[in-house]
Parts: structure tokens; sequence; C-alpha cells
């Protein structure tokens, strides 16, 4: 056995960890090697000077400061993770809104350059408003029934279908306009 190894059975036996055999085979190295035999007092020396020592207990504070910190790191975890959850929201909305944004500046420069419709333009715009009058007021009455303490079944049922067939009506109508416009493509 070299010193080495001796030095890893030194350890372990102030643990109270060797087998029989191990503490014979450090024993016999203890008693032909000075050197380690002069590391195993100073290790048992140091061993027994911190068995000795006085345990000291922590500050009386130091709970309340441990839990402090932790509940700080748990708000500040939560605002990180509130505003990624935030601004990845605005870019996906932004994501969602854009296309439908182009397609209204693209349809409004058709519109402006289109001069017969310039004389129809007033007209247009109040046939949207009142067309949108009925759509803004069945979405603030269903929100309103949903929001309701209490929440008559028959209002929000009434209120998600007015919704769903202007829904479905607007589709129709964007769709039959898609229709007319690659129509007058075709034929142009």
């Amino acid at each position: 056995m070299n010193c080495q190894e001796t030095g890893q059975l030194m350890s372990l036996s102030l643990d109270d960890a060797l087998t029989a055999d191990e503490t014979r085979q450090l024993q016999m190295h203890l008693d032909r090697c000075q050197s380690c035999q002069a590391l195993w007092t100073s290790m048992q020396h140091i061993s027994q000077l911190f068995a000795d020592a006085p345990t000291v207990p922590p500050p009386t504070d130091f709970v309340a400061r441990v839990s402090q910190r932790i509940a700080q790191r748990e708000v500040r975890r939560r605002w990180i993770l509130g505003g990624l959850t935030l601004i990845v929201g605005i870019i996906a909305l932004t994501a969602l809104v854009f296309p439908a944004m182009i397609g209204a500046f693209m349809t409004l420069v058709q519109l402006a350059s289109c001069s017969p419709l310039l004389s129809y333009g007033p007209q247009l715009i109040l046939k949207l408003v009142s067309i949108g009058r009925p759509l803004l007021k069945a979405v603030w009455l269903a929100i309103a029934a949903l929001l309701s303490p209490s929440g008559h079944p028959i209002l929000v049922s009434y209120s998600l279908v007015v919704f769903a067939l202007t829904a479905l009506w607007v589709r129709l109508v964007s769709g039959q306009q898609r229709g007319y416009r690659r129509a007058r493509l075709v034929h142009s």
C-alpha cells in the first residue's frame, strides 16, 4: 500500500467508515511510515478540534431573511415570465393583425385610385357604419351577458347566436367581394 492510498484510508477512518481489514492495513502502513504517522496524528488532532468546537446557531432573523429573499426572487421571476408572455402575445397579435392591416390599406389605396368610387365614398362609409353598429351591439351584448352576475342563459345563448350569424354574414360578404375581384382580374 502506498502513501496516497493510506491518506484516503485515514480520511475514511476519521469518519468511521473503514472495514476491519482496511483498519489493519492502515495500522500496518502507519507502523512502517513516519511521514504518514505524522500526518495521521495531525489529522486526528484537527478532527478533535472540530468535534470539540461549539456549534454556533444562526442569527435570529436568518430564516426571515432567507424567506424574504426567496419571495423576492419568486416575484422577480413572475415579473420576468409575465413580461415575456406579454411580449410574445404582442408579437403574435401583431403577426395576426398585420396582414389584415396591409389588406385594408391596399383596399383603401385601390379605392382612392378609382375615381368613380370617390363619389360613392361617403355613402360607402355610411353603409359600413350602419353594418358595423349592429355588430358592435351584438359583441357588447355578448360581453355584458357573460359578465353579468346572474348570467341569464337565454341572453347568453341569444348573444352567441347573433354574434355567430353576424360573423358568418361578414365571411360570406367578404367571400363574394373576393370572388368579384377575381372575376374582374380574369376578364381584364
